[in-house]
């Protein structure tokens, strides 16, 4: 034991950021909003016991407990005044329809068939300036955006329907709210109508900036959704990948190239991340590097090394800008400034301890990553990348070898670093892909193989120069290059998507089992010998521990809709409505989806209620409207218990023997999962899960009064 001990000397800092997240995730966690005097408190006391440990010359093992625990409390402080700083007005449930003069903030399209607007409301008619939130997210009606020309910075009138942030679609499900409310973001909804452009008033000179810069990022997106592909005769879509890549833009890509790149393991690509960033970043630091050394005068006078640095790190920041600055490119663009700066004080780029400074940035930053998928599994990825390199002995060369074998010898040992490299970083981020997606793409390490030298050394280079020289006649040439290489990877995600058995849907194990993984992976990473093979225990938790049972009904938050399961699958009551709650339910569960077939067997469904026909015997009625007598009283003579989406006030006495589920437990309790069992029907609900906290306001479901 002492000789393992003796080998982590030197480690401790890199725990830092695991303590300083975990203290983060923790208070994220808590199902009671905490006063930030008792937090600052338990963090003080904590520091001012580890300074006692210290001065008492106590055990090295317990001052580093001690130091960790404290920088746990820290980082609980740190979420909450972070969650302090942003808290800002949500809509009410009162009532739903607005008119809206705000100004676009952004535009937030996830893909080209779902236009969404980021607004920054200048008034909401009905509500004080003290009640109006912050921002508002808009859906528009498909080719809205093109018939009314809206861009970043102009100030519209338009007609919303809107609500708070929704609550999660399933027990322990993902919470948007939360992600709402640390965003800003204080309601949701669709404008039915075409919105209309008003002379915008005066604004603050920090939101006309913001404005003016997403103004320059979607004027970048248009032409290079004009400019990259034009000759093909998918180019529109090549187009909108090209500037997906560039300026996150998403509205121009169609959805099924969205769905091929998440079945090929591709989809990764499509958001700016730590790949992005470090291509762009590595290619200006050696372009310049080169350009510099190659002038004799400048290579005699300055660091040339250090200078391509300190330029790097402007360009990445500019990058940076033209992203939208979304969070995975904040972190890693925090990533590559703090291995850019270790180069300017001298100091090892690409390091566990470079690493762990970036991740105390980030968290200081945005606390609230720290539970996300996309900052788990990008530090996660990196850490395991960088354990491998520092693992890895350099091989032994031979002296005096011939040129074309020594070419053989490197080609050799790229592809197998790109093939080592690939497997580790999908072991990194397996747990994570199963745990939040549900899905595994079988084959997404062989399409990563092949898509990364693509992007690399093409598409990444090419659309940097285009982007840069686009007011030349040179940057369509580099553009047209981009859009070859992104018409490869095209046909890279589309050719792996189709291969048989190409996504495995694996259900979840309980919520517990991803930390415990989530350690099991650090503990490979951070500790030295080969005590860090124990931590593949844990880490391989989320692939053999026992999956949760699935229950028998699934119903949506608002009681709009409701799904059964069988011992094939499960069906939906309705096809058409809520079916995003329905996907994530059956892909938590690993479910099969059956077809309305299936659904006629058990149910008689008419209008907005659903008779059951046979086990089980639940009821749904799924109208804002109560049932007539008739209709009420069919339904009690065929089920055991009826879930309504109405109020109920009086039950008539022909229901008396029939429970009942209305709109007022709807708004107490959100989404819910019921199980048959010996004692009658087991509730497990969203909203008890989530607790009394600043996001987590009551469902959308009409009716204010549990029956």
């Amino acid at each position: 034991m002492s000789d393992v001990l003796a080998l982590q000397a030197g480690r401790l800092f890199l725990w830092v950021p695991v303590a300083f997240g975990a203290g983060a995730a923790a208070y994220l966690g808590l199902l009671v909003e905490p006063s930030l005097t008792w937090i600052v408190a338990l963090a003080a006391a904590g520091i001012i016991a580890t300074i006692l440990i210290q001065r008492f010359n106590f055990s090295r093992y317990i001052y580093n407990f001690s130091l960790l625990l404290s920088i746990f409390m820290l980082g609980a402080v740190v979420c909450k005044l972070r969650a302090e700083h942003v808290r800002a007005p949500v809509l009410g449930t009162e009532t739903n329809q607005y008119m809206v003069q705000a100004f676009v903030m952004d535009i937030v399209s996830p893909s080209a068939d779902q236009p969404r607007l980021l607004l920054a409301p200048i008034a909401i008619r009905g509500l004080s300036p003290a009640a109006t939130p912050l921002r508002l997210r808009v859906s528009l009606r498909p080719g809205t955006l093109e018939a009314t020309g809206i861009k970043p910075g102009d100030a519209i009138s338009v007609f919303a329907i809107l609500n708070p942030p929704p609550s999660p679609n399933m027990p322990g499900g993902y919470d948007f709210a939360r992600t709402a409310f640390f965003q800003g973001v204080g309601g949701v909804g669709l404008a039915p109508g075409q919105p209309r452009l008003m002379e915008p008033p005066p604004q603050g000179w920090q939101l006309r900036a913001v404005m003016a810069l997403n103004r320059l990022r979607w004027t970048i997106t248009q032409k290079l959704v004009a400019d990259t592909a034009p000759q093909l005769p998918n180019g529109r879509a090549i187009g909108g990948f090209a500037a997906a890549l560039v300026t996150g833009h998403q509205a121009f890509i169609p959805q099924p190239l969205i769905q091929d790149m998440r079945d090929s393991g591709l989809a990764h690509i499509l958001s700016i991340s730590g790949v992005h960033m470090a291509i762009v970043g590595g290619f200006i630091f050696f372009t310049l590097r080169i350009v510099m050394a190659a002038v004799p005068w400048l290579a005699v006078r300055i660091p040339v090394k250090k200078w391509a640095a300190a330029l790097s790190i402007v360009c990445v920041l500019l990058y940076l800008a033209i992203s939208g600055s979304p969070a995975p490119a904040v972190r890693s663009a925090v990533v590559a400034c703090v291995a850019f700066g270790a180069i300017l004080v001298d100091r090892r780029a690409l390091s566990l301890r470079a690493l762990a400074i970036a991740a105390i940035v980030v968290i200081c930053l945005t606390p609230e990553a720290v539970i996300q998928p996309g900052f788990q599994m990008s530090f996660s990825a990196t850490a395991a990348l960088l354990a491998l390199a520092e693992g890895m002995k350099p091989p032994m060369r031979e002296i005096s070898v011939p040129v074309w074998i020594r070419a053989i010898q490197a080609t050799a040992r790229g592809i197998w670093l790109s093939l080592l490299a690939s497997m580790v970083a999908t072991a990194a981020t397996t747990p994570f892909a199963i745990a939040y997606f549900n899905r595994f793409s079988v084959y997404g390490l062989l399409s990563n193989l092949f898509e990364a030298p693509v992007t690399t050394f093409v598409v990444m280079p090419s659309l940097a120069m285009g982007t840069t020289m686009s007011a030349t006649p040179f940057g369509w040439l580099f553009l047209r290059v981009a859009g070859a290489g992104l018409w490869v990877i095209e046909r890279i995600a589309a050719i792996t998507a189709d291969l048989p058995y190409a996504v495995i849907t694996w259900p979840s194990a309980p919520a517990y089992v991803l930390p415990i993984s989530f350690l099991g992976l650090l503990w490979i990473c951070l500790v030295r010998g080969k005590t860090r093979w124990v931590g593949l225990i844990a880490a391989s938790t989320i692939l053999w521990w026992p999956r949760v049972p699935p229950p028998d009904i699934w119903v949506d938050a608002e009681g709009g809709n409701a799904a059964v399961r069988t011992a094939a699958g499960a069906y939906v009551l309705r096809s058409k409505v809520r079916q995003y709650g329905f996907e994530q339910w059956t892909q938590h569960y690993g479910l099969a989806v059956l077809d309305e077939i299936k659904r006629s067997e058990n149910y008689a469904c008419k209008g907005y209620g659903c008779v059951p026909l046979a086990q089980p015997r639940v009821g749904f009625w799924f109208s804002n409207k109560p049932p007539k007598p008739a209709r009420l009283n069919e339904l009690c003579q065929a089920s055991d218990l009826i879930v309504l989406r109405n109020p109920m006030g009086d039950w008539p006495a022909e229901c008396a023997r029939v429970n009942r589920i209305s709109a007022g437990d709807f708004r107490r309790l959100g989404a819910m999962e019921l199980t048959h069992t010996e004692k009658g029907w087991a509730i497990k609900a969203a909203q008890p899960l989530r607790g009394k906290r600043y996001w987590s306001s009551p469902s959308e479901a009409e009716g204010g009064i549990s029956d």
